[in-house]
């Protein structure tokens, strides 16, 4: 893949996670559960490592219409780690906790600049990731076993992990 595909590539998954978590607001950053739907796309550094960098971007743009500029660096270093180890974990259904875990670094950003009650705010946090990624693992299942789809979207997995699910 030459330069510019894999900038187009790039940037078509930072502004897919952008567009999804900001058009899905209400959903994605307020309330004590949040159920932002952009974490879906986590699966792909799960498939490919090549997504870790546009998951990342994509969360530290769309964390600038959150409540917090903080949350630019502290949500996209969480998802950075959490797409990390989800491409090193071996297992999809166990990649799942990657995210959920990563959920932490918002919480204590939470705590300390909101001093909002750390163990509730990472219950109801880890609650709504975890939903999100359930679902999320049940349709990357899904394309991950549709080779015509696989191919189409130019889904290309790294070290045969979809063999692995």
């Amino acid at each position: 893949m030459n330069k510019t595909s894999k900038l187009v590539k790039i940037s078509l998954v930072a502004a897919l996670y952008i567009v999804s978590t900001i058009a899905l607001g209400q959903f994605s950053y307020f309330g004590p559960i949040g159920f932002r739907i952009s974490e879906i796309l986590n699966f792909l550094a799960f498939v490919d490592p090549f997504y870790i960098i546009s998951l990342t971007l994509g969360c530290a743009i769309a964390n600038f219409y959150s409540f917090s500029i903080v949350d630019v660096f502290v949500g996209s270093f969480a998802t950075l780690l959490a797409t990390y180890a989800m491409w090193k974990t071996k297992n999809m259904a166990v990649a799942i906790i990657w995210p959920v875990f990563g959920t932490i670094f918002v919480d204590l950003e939470l705590y300390i600049l909101y001093k909002t009650p750390f163990l509730y705010t990472f219950f109801m946090q880890a609650i709504g990731e975890l939903f999100v990624m359930v679902i999320g693992y049940f349709i990357f299942k899904n394309i991950l076993k549709n080779k015509a789809l696989v191919n189409k979207l130019k889904i290309k997995p790294y070290n045969n992990k979809v063999d692995e699910m």
